[in-house]
């Protein structure tokens, strides 16, 4: 796929049911190389825009224009939950993926299972047995396999421990194709992004454009922190 525009959003906007409007009159683009992370609050919106990317939500204004041999895979809170836990991941990927590799061997699989740091005993226990940080990393290896043009990613380090991190920023940055990050690991962020946006009061801005790295954003929300703190000290001494 060409370096051309592979998403578009022109001018979308989300209201959920009881008026609660959580996106308006975005406009956002993304290139097939693209690595993005999304920053912003919890509840600021950024799982309804995967979501929306995704299709899996309808916007109720705007337009979305998108290649139309694009392919996304999107990794979820709750992707691991999905696994057949009486498999093993060895067994699961195989599974999943005979049918359109039938000439592959059983250390084709296992490979695979490796570059996401999924070893030895673990590739073929059942995956009932595995920590959650282990049943992350057969998500993550099952979704390189579908081979999609976007991995859509909300938060993806939840469960993992600083190794698991760093394996799956590896497997990004190896990654030819696009990533869209949804995360509050800066450490994440800071290893795989080139772009940064921020959802924020309804809107999507670009901080890369406005040369805001990922440190001067932490900069920023600390500096907030603490105005915060000195404006509740001052409202209690007043009150």
């Amino acid at each position: 796929m060409s370096r051309q525009f592979i998403y578009h959003m022109r001018g979308l906007s989300k209201t959920y049911p009881g008026g609660k409007q959580v996106l308006n009159n975005i406009h956002l683009s993304f290139y097939p190389d693209a690595k993005i992370g999304v920053l912003g609050v919890n509840g600021a919106g950024k799982s309804t825009l995967l979501n929306l990317i995704t299709g899996m939500l309808q916007p109720v204004a705007g337009s979305v224009q998108r290649h139309s041999g694009l392919k996304l895979g999107k990794y979820s809170q709750h992707s691991a939950d999905q696994l057949p836990y009486d498999k093993s991941p060895l067994e699961y990927i195989e599974s999943m993926n005979k049918e359109k590799f039938p000439d592959k061997d059983v250390q084709f699989w296992r490979a695979q299972l490796g570059r996401f740091g999924l070893s030895g005993a673990h590739q073929t226990a059942p995956i009932r047995t595995l920590s959650d940080g282990l049943r992350n990393r057969v998500v993550f290896s099952q979704l390189a396999m579908e081979n999609p043009h976007i991995l859509l990613l909300d938060e993806p380090t939840n469960h993992l421990d600083m190794s698991s991190i760093d394996a799956l920023a590896n497997a990004i940055k190896d990654f030819e194709g696009g990533v869209v990050i949804v995360s509050h690991d800066f450490r994440l962020i800071s290893q795989v992004a080139n772009e940064l946006w921020e959802v924020k009061d309804r809107k999507i801005v670009n901080l890369t454009k406005q040369d805001i790295s990922i440190q001067d954003y932490k900069k920023i929300l600390m500096n907030n922190s603490a105005e915060a703190m000195e404006r509740a000290k001052l409202t209690a001494k007043t009150s």
